[in-house]
């Protein structure tokens, strides 16, 4: 039975940040913390108990593992003032908890002598791994679920930043919604998104072959919603040949960002850095993993890499 137990600490505004630490049996301890950190506004319980399920896989590996709220969050301190959700998350996307993180290493490094981290996290959690590993090389790795590259752009604009593979998956959708009655009925009463339709399905049914994906849009041209931020922080993880294992769901909306939006567009950078990185696809799993079949098949591909890059300790 793993060892788990309440902690707090000050963050650097004197803000007291609350949550919990596991701790591997001594003899099994790999001197390495996995930083859970909470996904988005969710507090360090992750969704469907997610973080917990994770812990119970990583501390009989030897893994300590600390979750824990950011300030505003859960049972911390502290308050946030934007007003839309959609702020909050994009505030996330730019850094706003990288301090937390930081703070939290230091007191693993003060109180147990960690210092040595893996940054992971569900889709919020895992950008701010990301950006935090960027600048401070106490974290080794990143373990990303749902890393998201893009920022968010609103309800009323959603459709206007999708990826080629998410207008497929749209237009999958609409042809097999030809044959439900109800669906023809929105469609002919005016209540659907007639531009998405046809964008969806001339993408499905009439693919074009991708011109090479600028960094940049182009002067003039509609902003791009791809987080300034991102492409930046994962090639520097890359240049410092940082190990990174990043797990999506097939059907998420980050996988196809990812792929359309970092991936192509500094395929040339990458090569030329050589580093390579593990991406695995979940196929048919929703964007929180709520299936223990989806969080098992993690499980399997997470173990040989954290063997690989972080070994345990000889017997």
């Amino acid at each position: 039975m793993t060892r788990a137990a309440s902690v707090s600490f000050p963050n650097r505004t004197g803000l007291m940040l609350y949550g919990m630490l596991h701790e591997p049996e001594p003899a099994s301890a790999r001197g390495v913390c996995v930083l859970l950190l909470s996904p988005g506004i969710k507090g360090r319980v992750g969704p469907h108990r997610l973080y917990l399920k994770l812990a119970a896989r990583l501390v009989p590996l030897g893994f300590h593992v600390l979750r824990f709220d950011y300030h505003g969050l859960g049972d911390s301190a502290g308050e946030f003032d934007e007003r839309q959700l959609v702020d909050m998350y994009n505030s996330i996307h730019g850094g706003r908890y990288v301090d937390d993180t930081r703070t939290a290493m230091d007191w693993m490094s003060a109180t147990h002598g960690i210092r040595r981290f893996i940054g992971s996290g569900l889709c919020g959690g895992s950008i701010s791994a990301l950006l935090t590993a960027a600048s401070d090389p106490r974290i080794e790795s990143l373990l990303g679920i749902g890393l998201p590259s893009t920022l968010e752009g609103g309800v009323e604009n959603f459709d206007r930043f999708m990826s080629r593979g998410q207008l497929r998956q749209e237009g999958r959708g609409y042809l097999r919604k030809l044959f439900r009655p109800g669906s023809w009925q929105r469609f002919l009463t005016g209540r659907s998104g007639y531009g998405l339709i046809v964008r969806s399905l001339r993408e499905l049914l009439l693919p074009r072959r991708p011109a090479p994906a600028p960094a940049a849009p182009p002067p003039g041209q509609p902003p791009d919603n791809v987080n300034p931020l991102f492409a930046p922080a994962f090639l520097a993880l890359l240049e410092r040949q940082r190990p990174i294992l990043l797990f999506f769901s097939a059907l998420d909306r980050h996988r196809h960002n990812f792929a359309e939006k970092f991936e192509e567009r500094y395929a040339e950078r990458s090569a030329q850095i050589g580093h390579p990185y593990q991406v695995h696809l979940i196929e048919q799993a929703n964007h929180v993993l709520s299936d223990p079949a989806w969080l098992a098949e993690i499980g399997v591909v997470m173990t040989p890499w954290l063997d690989r890059h972080h070994p345990p300790p000889a017997r």
